[in-house]
């Protein structure tokens, strides 16, 4: 590495971060990108219809039989533009109908919390869960990074009661059980959770597991000293009423974490379905729901609930975004 890059890696990161990933510096980029010979990538093609999308997704399995990383490379390359307004009041029961009409016009059929379950060798993903099994180096080097991300800044004092909702593969579950913090993981899918008790059974590590939705956050018991979503959040269909549902289930004192959520100050509408490749291909193809959110809306919505929010970003992870909330 040359001084001068190595130079103006550091300025770089003396910039805050919400200057460095500003609208304008990335319009600014492209060209000088371009001056010093580095790639630029086409912006993505925009579809408009169903037919176009499924052509698409042709592209996609040829992508995903080569390797996980060409798949999401590949995602980078569309995304959909669709004209169906939104009611002005995000709060209102008309916008959230709206909101799951335009889903059920991409995937078919109407959303179902059924098609959130996944289907996986237990076999295999004890020994190889997502996303060792993804071989990728970038893939698993930036989750990783993410979990340690994590970890940092919920900063637990030792023995803490976690709650993970939504812990999926329970990567997260089991190293803040191998601390000694007393987790419990929430997820809607018995494959889910039967994997984590045995991926803690091979390193003796006790963790609590319950099958349910977002919902069961009113049928709890206790209290705790955190409650984590990573990467989870967005597949909730009623985001206002868990919400709701928080302040009872929290310790005083203790914190809310949602780590590698799509909350976008860019987002084009309060909360919605995000229409890029990746969203795309799993709302159509598989029937998860994954929804978005303006960072000025989930601010102000949190702000509803009492609670208020710290924001970090670990740097060119991409599950390195976190929003932090404690009792306001």
């Amino acid at each position: 590495m040359s001084k001068v890059t190595a130079a103006a890696r550091y300025a770089r990161d003396l910039v805050p971060e919400e200057v460095v990933e500003s609208d304008l510096v990335r319009r600014l980029y492209r060209p000088v990108g371009r001056r010093l010979g580095r790639p630029v990538p086409p912006p993505p093609k925009v579809l408009r219809t169903l037919d176009e999308l499924d052509e698409m997704f042709a592209r996609l399995d040829v992508a995903g039989s080569e390797s996980d990383d060409a798949l999401r490379r590949e995602f980078l390359t569309f995304r959909m533009e669709v004209d169906f307004p939104l009611p002005p009041d995000p709060y209102s029961s008309e916008y959230r109908q709206a909101v799951f009409e335009l889903y059920g016009w991409l995937h078919g059929s109407p959303y179902s919390t059924a098609n959130e379950d996944v289907t996986f060798n237990t076999a295999t993903a004890v020994d190889t869960p997502f996303p060792f099994s993804t071989q990728s180096a970038t893939t698993v080097g930036e989750h990783l990074m993410g979990i340690g991300h994590i970890v940092r800044r919920m900063n637990l004092p030792p023995g803490s009661r976690v709650l993970e909702m939504g812990a999926g593969w329970g990567n997260t579950t089991l190293v803040l059980a191998q601390m000694g913090h007393k987790v419990t993981a929430l997820d809607i899918s018995p494959k889910f959770t039967d994997l984590i008790q045995k991926r803690a059974g091979q390193i003796n590590a006790h963790v609590e597991t319950i099958v349910g939705d977002f919902s069961k956050i009113h049928d709890l018991e206790g209290q705790f000293d955190a409650i984590l979503f990573f990467e989870s959040f967005h597949h909730c269909p009623d985001h206002l009423d868990l919400l709701a549902g928080l302040d009872r289930v929290v310790a005083p004192g203790g914190q809310v974490m949602f780590a590698a959520e799509p909350i976008d100050k860019s987002f084009p509408v309060p909360w919605g379905l995000r229409l890029d490749g990746e969203s795309l291909w799993a709302i159509r193809r598989h029937g998860w729901l994954e929804l978005g959110f303006q960072r000025n809306y989930f601010v102000r919505t949190l702000d509803r609930y009492g609670w208020q929010l710290d924001w970090a970003r670990l740097r060119r992870c991409i599950w390195g975004e976190i929003y932090l909330a404690r009792r306001r």
